[in-house]
């Protein structure tokens, strides 16, 4: 049994009138102009009711009509379309071969094209109505859709799901969070027809306080509309964030997209800031928050096995928690000795945490052979994290590998040794964690630097989930585990896993040797246009031997409405002043382009105006005349 979209609110009278030999028209859902549409959709479900979590198919079926008798009629569509379908609230796509924004071209008469969405719901919403709407291939350009039909999808109450009494679902509209930085922009396709954010302006944000009933790990999901792929982070309660990657919704009013992603929420109000960073513009709708409440697993029981000496370190040794993955809460101290075999420790403890993880004793480098942590008699999984530097062929690995015959050992002597609790193993708990774990930088290799004689130091990363960047005074230096540099100054890492990025680390100085010869090397501007737009300036960096520090000195003003751009190789640094003291770390040829652009301005993508002519997405005052035919200086240089 198959349930069947009505088309622009008349399916069937769009039938009746065809086959009458009458016409009718589809209506833009911007504007007031009115066309026939050369291709006749429908939408239609494999089951007349569905239930949440219960998997169906809607096929959307796309032909072309035979309108050659019709010619004396003003047709401004054709066979070439582009559709996008608008799901409901709590739909997720599982499958099929539809995707947003899926395009075709239909040549001959009669000709079809179907397209299966598959998918199913998480959450019972208002309605189960899915909108189809149709553009042309400039649609994503253009922001302008036709509205094509919807198509109702009953939803029946799944009884296990009823029963449940920890189901929980909040939304809450972006527009009326009293912290945020965008404007309220209306929209009459919008929830509440109102949205926050604006045009070609991708750092706004929004703070949306949530009040859930107890702690745990909920679904958050975000409506949102963008002209390109926006990136944000969102932070729960200022602890660290989550980047997240948005896809494209397709066009800044019309066409939103839904994206969930899990958020560790404390029992009550929270506050969650969703942040753009980069990308695309991203005009945030609402979010709906939705969940069992399943909290994190308490840990209150660990297992550990022993090394066969040095019994006394054990005793002192801390089981610690943490829901940042910087900060850590003793959760236990263990009082005795080690034996030699397995140990039990039980221990009451109300609090779930996302991270937890054995700490050594003050006289401790580890030394454990297998340590395991429990939720009463359900031992806990999770992705294993652990101190470096180890002794070599003893690494914490060992530690929570399941195998008792290898032990762990921190290092104790030399560069990088240290006891205490800077050596620690633990686990990420599986479908908790949202965090990652901070890092530590520790000293491995070397004393002090010196460029001019390569003399170096090798720091490592100590204790982090994911992949580690490295930044030296503020600025990329490296990536991996480890880092071996000739370089001075301050130090910090971070560590990611695509779905979350750390805080920063132990700020690590890196020192200068004595004696330390100066660079060798003196820079040259190679070429210069534009001089009184960008006049850089390059000297030696004092705190950076072999670096330099970038300025300019230009005079032009800058515009009212416009900020400063540089792209310094391959980055794009947007300021109100002229660029100051930027560091250039090492003495390699560059260049550095200046340009005045819109304030909040995403892209150049779409600057100037295509062949096709400009609508509002296209500015061609997007950057700024500074000089008789110039809109900026560029300058190279090198070193010699």
């Amino acid at each position: 049994m198959h349930t069947t979209i009505q088309l622009a609110g008349c399916m069937l009278a769009w039938l009746l009138f065809l086959n009458a030999g009458h016409l009718s028209a589809g209506g833009f859902v911007d504007g007031n102009e009115a066309d026939i549409d050369p291709v006749l959709f429908s939408m239609a479900a494999d089951r007349p009711v569905v239930t949440v979590d219960e998997e169906f198919s809607i096929d959307i079926q796309c032909t072309l009509r035979d309108l050659s008798a019709l010619r004396m009629f003003p047709v401004s569509l054709d066979g070439e379309f582009v559709l996008k379908v608008v799901f409901p609230d709590g739909f997720v796509q599982t499958a099929g071969n539809y995707y947003p924004m899926v395009s075709a071209r239909l040549l001959r008469p009669g000709e079809k094209v179907t397209y299966r969405l598959t998918g199913k719901f998480i959450s019972r919403p208002p309605s189960g109505k899915f909108t189809l709407l149709r553009g042309t291939r400039h649609s994503l350009e253009m922001g302008r859709f036709l509205y094509r039909g919807e198509l109702v999808v009953p939803i029946a109450e799944n009884a296990a799901r009823s029963g449940a009494t920890n189901a929980f679902s909040q939304c809450l509209e972006a527009e009326s969070m009293s912290g945020a930085n965008g404007p309220v922009t209306g929209d009459a396709n919008a929830s509440n027809g109102q949205t926050r954010g604006a045009e070609n302006q991708y750092n706004h944000f929004v703070d949306y306080l949530v009040n859930v009933p107890a702690a745990g790990s909920y679904q958050l999901t975000l409506r949102y509309y963008s002209s390109a792929a926006p990136v944000v982070s969102v932070t729960v309660n200022g602890g660290n964030a989550q980047s997240i990657s948005l896809p494209n919704s397709g066009a800044w009013n019309i066409v939103y997209a839904d994206y969930t992603f899990p958020v560790i929420l404390n029992a009550g109000a929270s506050t969650v800031k969703i942040a753009g960073t980069g990308g695309g513009s991203c005009r945030q709708d609402k979010v709906c928050v939705t969940g069992g409440a399943q909290p994190c697993s308490v840990v209150n029981k660990v297992r550990l096995h022993w090394r066969t000496a040095d019994f006394s370190r054990l005793n002192g040794a801390k089981i610690q928690g943490s829901n940042d993955g910087a900060s850590w809460t003793d959760i236990f101290t263990i009082g005795v000795n080690a034996t030699g075999s397995w140990q039990e420790f039980t221990f009451p403890n109300a609090t779930s945490y996302q991270h937890v993880r054995y700490a050594a004793s003050p006289i401790g480098y580890g030394e454990l052979r297998e340590i395991e942590f429990y939720n009463g008699t359900t031992k806990l999984s999770g992705t294993p994290f652990g101190s470096d530097p180890n002794v070599a062929a003893m690494g914490w690995q060992f530690a929570i590998d399941g195998i008792v015959n290898e032990s762990w050992h921190g290092k104790y002597q030399g560069v990088g040794a240290h006891a205490g609790p800077s050596n620690f193993a633990g686990i990420s708990i599986t479908g908790c964690a949202t965090t990652c774990i901070t890092p530590a930088i520790v000293q491995t290799a070397g004393t002090n630097v010196c460029p001019v004689t390569n003399q170096q130091v090798t720091l490592a990363a100590s204790g982090y989930t994911g992949n580690v960047s490295w930044l030296l005074n503020g600025s990329p230096a490296g990536s991996g585990a480890s880092l071996t540099t000739a370089n001075a100054g301050t130090y910090t890492a971070t560590s990611s896993n695509g779905t979350c990025t750390s805080g920063q680390s132990n700020a690590f100085v890196v020192a200068l040797a004595a004696n330390c010869a100066g660079p060798a090397l003196a820079p040259k501007i190679s070429s210069s246009g534009f001089p009184e737009i960008l006049n850089l300036s390059i000297v030696a960096d004092p705190a950076n031997p072999g670096g330099w520090l970038l300025s300019d000195v230009g005079t032009v003003s800058l515009p009212a409405g416009y900020e400063w751009s540089y792209f310094i190789g391959s980055k794009w640094l947007r300021t109100t002043a002229n660029l100051t003291n930027e560091p250039w770390q090492a003495s390699v040829p560059g260049r550095v382009v200046k340009m005045a652009t819109k304030i909040g301005l995403d892209t150049l993508n779409r600057w100037p105006c295509p062949p096709e002519g400009c609508t509002y997405y296209y500015q061609n005052d997007a950057v700024a005349q500074l000089a008789p035919g110039a809109r900026g200086g560029l300058t190279t240089f090198i070193f010699n």
